[in-house]
């Protein structure tokens, strides 16, 4: 791919105005390159749907204890970006390990890159999945129901003794 090394890294990601970006455990240089007026960028899981989130890890436990949090909190359409050391001793973190954790979730991954000295996959649902989590992009609707002020009741007796009053106001609603 020529020319794919020379785009800038929020274009690698997918990055565009507007979305809710969420980095986890992101080296500081990595936040800088990054960082841009039109982008909200947070390093945390606060929000309540995040477009996309990357999240750097080097150990498969940690993965597999954080990413069911975060892909619980990502909008239908977002990606989902894990990172990992490319040469680093001691990270058992490969594309295999983390292709297996997302199919047992339900994601797919349909993007590869590097993101300087980390290697990146993106993982997204499976399209048949986000009808179902569909839901979380929209709000529930407000309920715009006018309470109406109760009918006057209307007391009617067809025989026995009762006040003239309530015979007389029978009578007048009929």
């Amino acid at each position: 791919m020529a020319g794919y090394a020379g785009k800038p890294l929020p274009k690698k990601l997918g990055i565009k105005a507007g979305h809710k970006v969420t980095l986890l455990d992101a080296p500081r240089a990595f936040v800088r390159t990054l960082t841009s007026d039109e982008v909200r960028i947070a390093e945390d899981l606060r929000q309540p749907l995040i477009d996309i989130a990357v999240l750097f890890v080097d150990r498969v436990a940690d993965l597999e204890r954080r990413f069911a949090d975060i892909a619980a909190r990502l909008h239908p359409s977002g990606g989902f970006w894990v990172a990992w050391p490319k040469k680093k001793r001691g990270a058992d973190v490969t594309e295999e390990v983390v292709r297996r954790i997302a199919l047992a979730v339900g994601m797919v991954d349909n993007k590869i890159c590097s993101m300087g000295e980390f290697a990146g996959m993106r993982l997204v649902l499976r399209v048949s999945n986000r009808d179902a989590m569909a839901y979380r992009a929209e709000p529930p609707p407000i309920s715009r129901r006018i309470r109406r002020p109760a009918a006057a009741a209307r007391l009617v007796r067809t025989s026995g003794a009762g006040s003239s009053q309530h015979r007389a106001r029978a009578r007048s609603t009929k």
